[in-house]
């Protein structure tokens, strides 16, 4: 029951739109813990220009997503928390 409930959060109308975000939290965490996760994160951040010197535009778009999915979709918040998330995620299979 708990993980039907779970994933359909965001169409739960009983919920605040605070308790939607923590549940989304909640799962992107739990999703991004696992050492797969971990590697899985690593190539999107990669993808997202998270680790490279953004040239164009469009590189700026996706490293400025990247920034936002590690705050909002992550809950990693302040500059040593997010430096410290970013060096543990690289870590794996090898990071940048």
């Amino acid at each position: 029951m708990r993980k039907k409930a779970i994933s359909q959060f965001w169409k739960n109308k009983n919920l605040t739109q605070e308790e939607r975000k923590e549940m989304m939290v909640e799962t992107c965490r739990k999703v991004f813990s696992t050492d797969d996760g971990k590697i899985v994160l690593n190539m999107l951040l990669t993808d997202l220009f998270m680790y490279e010197n953004v040239r164009t535009k469009g590189d700026r778009a996706l490293n400025e997503y990247a920034k936002f999915f590690i705050r909002e979709r992550l809950g990693v918040r302040g500059t040593k928390s997010m430096t410290d998330f970013i060096a543990e995620t690289a870590a794996v299979e090898g990071g940048f």
